[in-house]
């Protein structure tokens, strides 16, 4: 959805944890581009993502991980008056907003709730429009 959202002239950065995970990012095609660094050292995913995004910050982070201490790794690399979604229960939200203010960094923070209007119909038609989300879905649920 991320890649749908932004078109032709956005860019979608994926992050993963090893080079195992970073190809198995590249080969869905769901992103333009990947780093590999540790989600908890927040310094290592700026650097990475302003390597491989011409040394800019970026608009929106997205957090839906099941890992804790990771709030700084969303906010760092996000622009002044950037969006960080925060879509996961163990955020510590203290964390992320004394962590923002520490470094300086004006950014809507906002906390996902598991739900939005539609969110079915949003995820069937995703899976019929997407062969490759379609085969990942398969081999993981079915």
């Amino acid at each position: 959805m991320a890649k749908k959202m932004v078109g032709e002239d956005g860019t979608v950065i994926g992050q993963a944890r090893n080079e195992n995970r970073a190809q198995f990012l590249r080969n869905t095609h769901f992103g333009d581009k990947v780093i590999i660094a540790d989600v908890q050292n927040p310094v290592s995913i700026l650097e990475e993502t302003l390597k491989v995004n011409s040394g800019k910050e970026v608009d929106l982070s997205i957090n839906c991980l099941s890992i804790p201490n990771v709030e700084m790794s969303c906010i760092l690399p996000v622009k002044d008056g950037g969006t960080v979604y925060f879509f996961s229960m163990v955020t510590s939200f203290t964390k992320a907003a004394l962590g923002a203010e520490g470094v300086g960094k004006d950014v809507t923070m906002i906390i996902g709730n598991g739900y939005t209007k539609n969110h079915a119909q949003i995820t069937l038609d995703l899976l019929r429009e997407s062969k490759k989300l379609r085969e990942i879905f398969n081999e993981k649920y079915t």
